[in-house]
């Protein structure tokens, strides 16, 4: 992790840790982080049953009384004299007087020096023989979560109940897409790891074949473990649905859901990729031909092809120690020596055996089983059955959920709350998981199959998974987390066929309406809202609080499926069709302040859609009159700037989003950045003053989110630069110091290589012009599908560098009706270089008729361009620098009218 990015992950837990609530939740909070940070049980004494503080105890202790802890949310506890510290110091002196190691433990920040400056103070008392003391406040709390605890899943998810940021900082960790972990049953094989690292140094695709529960993912886990140092990047792709090379360009790897080129990165970079259980379809040859030199793909799969490497059994010695792993009370040589008469060195059949005899099942029953069914080529899917019938008594409910969702794996989170964290530990100390991304649980494959007898899922627990499933939607609905975008986005085949079989639950559509993009959009599955927003309209809104969000969204993803297959017209056309589905919503009973708001918010998007724009002005202003919806203000906000009489209003709405922002109320991180957009858009006018109080609390915010690889990070660092470039340029490289070096993984999509091209054009303005100019071409070279204005500044950047009849064609290529009169100014510039100065006067004339209303802020910069192709016409052009400079206060345009004033006086002298 570069360190620009990891002083932004440590700065968000540090700022969360100075804002934790009461005394009990960080105790708690500190209790749980050392456990975890040691891997220690601690007895925590400090607070009761109830939360309220116990005087006169140590916060916790372990049992031996050798590590104590305390902790202290106190903003004085780092001042002065740390008197404090030295109380608590004193107080586990006489309380644990065997304390080896005293933690305490602050929710504040310390002054720079004091906990060095302190720790070495107490090392020298006289009393501390034998006793040390670690002092963490919020940075090294935070310091210490980011580097080492961070890719623990169940220290996270016991430090998110305390520190709910956690979890999304989690999701945004750049190391949350490594390898999955090994179990702890996994038994390396010497020889197969040997071979396997002799291939990966000779070969770009390596095949790894074998029969089913041989250990194929295990090996590759291991092998992508060992060989992390050698590859700037390493992934674990799950092959299930990939059947295609195509596919490798858009695989889900962010536990975010957010789509990575996988064949890009292989291609520029030293990638290691596994592919875990491969298509047929995808051949080596065509995977080899991905990477480039130094990077290579590791693909398992059960079928063999010429070249591949097939995994063979354990030897007796490694099975024995697989047979006897975690367990008190190894097999007897007689029951060890049936069970390898029967089925040999298959690994998965062993850990099975493994898991159902500390299950409770004695070695002369697994013996016998093992006698009956015997070896199977298939890799023992008989004997699989009859363990597992074994063990259905432990595993009943856990597995039940994989039957009930129709495959494999299932979303750790949901997986969590459907059977309870000690139940999903439970699972995969059993040994019949097999690796996955760190955001899913996945047994395998022949365990899976095995489940499909005996009956693993009855109708009432199915109905009861399916209430869990709603209960979960119905959670996430409104929050600002991935949860449920990961759940839609895992479980959009199961969610999809139980609509399909008539289970129309609200949850469920809104679930499919959410996650569909628009070509994926089944309009068969989704409701027609008219028709539903008509049925709804009699009925109580207190009750059909879903059935309402369904409405509104099932607009909105069926319309985005219109527009993307048929076009702009038919968008607005389906948007006028279903406009009064909001006014019969309005009209239902028992409507909250908020279900109005949220109602009369897309019902105004709606109305902008149509062009209907002072209707849809009103409507955001009806809403934030009526309820503090952030969402429709700050759409308020972006409306109200065009016009000098909404200025007033536009600061209100934007202050008290930021006031919402800061208390943690109802305004997501996206909202936050897109309001800071508009704020440096306007740095001339009203925003200005607002900028200078918060600019370092959106600009730290934009940074964070295009170091955790969040596309809109990037477009809001852009509008940084883009205003600091005009208002203060000496302040732009300070702040490329603080964007984090680029990764792929940051500049995977569209929006995200648009974002940091604007950047790198922008700051070419400050200096390093070449160097800048380069990096933001090539971030435009790499856009798969630009839009218009993507096209104008990728024109602007060849304009800059040179290239002016490249420049010509990609801007004339571009179609821009909102951005017209800048692909004009632009045009004009390139027809200007090219010697069309004709052509260059008629575009200049049209960017500078279009400077009007609330686009005279650009005339002066259109009056420019103008000058400079009357002057290269040899006509007057004094009128257009006169009024150049009455619109402007920018020192570097006042500078150039005032040479070009020159450059005419002097021609009209000769």
């Amino acid at each position: 992790m570069n360190p620009q990015t990891r002083s932004l992950l440590v700065q968000r837990v540090a700022d969360s840790l100075a804002a934790i609530g009461p005394g009990s939740v960080f105790e708690r909070f500190a209790v749980v982080l050392i456990e975890h940070m040691l891997g220690i049980e601690l007895a925590q004494r400090g607070s009761s049953i109830g939360g309220s503080p116990i005087g006169g105890v140590l916060d916790a202790t372990t049992a031996d009384g050798r590590i104590a802890v305390e902790a202290s949310i106190l903003r004085e506890y780092f001042a002065g004299s740390m008197n404090k510290p030295r109380r608590d110091i004193d107080h586990v002196l006489v309380l644990a007087p065997l304390a080896e190691d005293i933690y305490l433990l602050c929710s504040q920040r310390a002054p720079t020096g004091v906990i060095e400056a302190f720790t070495i103070e107490m090392a020298q008392r006289a009393d501390m023989a034998g006793h040390r003391v670690h002092l963490m406040d919020s940075r090294a709390i935070a310091e210490t979560i980011v580097d080492r605890l961070m890719l623990q899943d169940n220290a996270i998810d016991a430090l998110s109940e305390h520190l709910p940021v956690l979890s999304d900082v989690r999701d945004d960790h750049p190391a949350s897409l490594l390898a999955p972990s090994l179990t702890s049953l996994y038994v390396a094989h010497e020889a197969v790891d040997a071979e396997l690292d002799r291939r990966i140094v000779t070969d770009h695709c390596v095949e790894v074949c074998g029969i089913g529960g041989i250990g194929k993912s295990q090996a590759a886990a291991a092998c992508l473990a060992r060989n992390k140092p050698r590859f700037d990047y390493s992934f674990w792709v799950s092959g299930r649905d990939i059947d295609s090379i195509g596919q490798l360009s858009a695989v889900q790897l962010r536990r975010g859901g957010a789509e990575r080129n996988v064949s890009a990165l292989l291609r520029r970079n030293r990638t290691f990729v596994v592919l875990d259980d491969a298509d047929d379809a995808l051949s080596a040859d065509e995977l080899a031909r991905l990477c480039g030199r130094e990077s290579r793909i590791l693909v398992t799969r059960r079928s063999a092809s010429p070249g591949a490497y097939s995994l063979p059994m354990m030897d007796e010695q490694d099975a024995r120690e697989l047979l006897g792993k975690e367990l008190a009370i190894p097999p007897r040589e007689e029951a060890f020596q049936a069970i390898w008469r029967s089925i040999g060195g298959h690994p998965l059949s062993l850990r099975l055996i493994n898991s159902a005899s500390r299950g409770g099942v004695s070695w002369d029953d697994l013996a016998g089983d093992c006698a009956r069914v015997g070896r199977m080529a298939d890799g023992g899917t008989p004997l699989a059955e009859r363990i597992l019938g074994r063990l259905r008594h432990l595993l009943g409910d856990e597995l039940s959920v994989f039957v009930w969702a129709g495959q494999s794996h299932c979303d750790r989170a949901f997986l969590k709350s459907v059977i309870g964290p000690i139940s999903l530990v439970t699972l995969e100390q059993f040994g019949l998981t097999a690796p996955e991304s760190p955001s899913s649980v996945r047994i395998h494959d022949i365990v899976f199959t095995s489940l499909a007898v005996g009956e693993w899922l009855s109708p009432q627990r199915a109905a009861v998974i399916d209430g869990h499933l709603e209960a979960f939607i119905v959670k996430h609905i409104r929050d600002d987390g991935h949860g449920l975008q990961k759940i839609a986005s895992q479980l959009r085949g199961k969610i999809a066929r139980n609509v399909e079989n008539g289970d129309r639950r609200p949850a469920f559509l809104y679930a499919l309406a959410v996650i569909w993009t628009g070509s994926a959009v089944r309009v068969d599955l989704l409701p027609d809202p008219l028709q539903l927003a008509e049925e709804l309209a009699h009925q109580s809104a207190a009750t059909h609080e879903v059935a309402i969000l369904v409405v509104v969204e099932t607009i909105e993803a069926r319309g985005r499926h219109i527009r993307q297959m048929a076009g702009s017209s038919a968008g607005r056309e389906w948007a006028s069709r279903n406009l009064p589905a909001y006014d019969l919503l309005t009209s239902m009973a028992d409507l909250a302040p908020r279900q109005a708001a949220e109602i009369g918010h897309h019902r105004a998007k709606t109305l902008r859609i149509l062009k209907r724009y002072d209707e849809a002005e009103e409507g955001f202003r009806t809403v934030v009159e009526n309820f503090p919806l952030y969402d429709a203000k700050l759409q308020l906000v972006r409306m109200l700037t065009r016009r000098p009489e909404g200025q007033a209003e536009a600061k209100r709405h934007s202050l008290e989003i930021i006031a919402a922002y800061k208390r943690g109320e109802g305004v997501s991180a996206s909202s936050f950045m897109a309001l800071g957009d508009t704020l440096n858009g306007e740095r001339t006018s009203w925003s200005g003053d607002i900028m200078d109080e918060h600019e370092e609390l959106f600009l730290s915010e934009a940074l964070y989110s295009a170091a955790a690889g969040v596309s809109q990070g990037y477009h809001s660092v852009a509008s940084f630069v883009r205003a600091l470039v005009w208002h203060a340029p000496e302040r732009v490289e300070d702040l490329l110091l603080r964007l984090p070096e680029p990764t792929p993984l940051m500049l995977d999509d569209d929006q995200s290589r648009a974002g940091y091209a604007e950047i790198m054009f922008h700051a070419a303005m400050s200096g390093s012009e070449q160097s800048y100019l380069s990096r933001a071409l090539e971030a435009y070279g790499a856009l798969t599908s630009p839009d218009d204005y993507q096209k104008r500044k990728w024109g602007e950047t060849l304009f800059k560098l040179g290239d002016l009849p490249a420049a010509e064609a990609m801007l004339e290529d571009v179609e821009d009706e909102e951005g017209r009169i800048w692909l004009a100014h632009n045009l004009s510039q390139v027809k200007l270089g090219l010697g069309k100065s004709d052509d260059a006067l008629v575009l200049a004339d049209e960017a500078v008729e279009g400077s009007t209303g609330a686009n005279v802020k650009y005339r002066s910069s259109f009056l420019l361009q103008r000058i400079k192709v009357k002057l290269a016409l040899g006509m007057d052009a004094c009128g257009d620098i006169d009024e150049g400079c009455r619109h402007t206060a920018n020192a570097g345009l006042l500078a150039e009218f005032a040479f070009l004033r020159q450059q005419w006086d002097t021609t009209a002298t000769i």
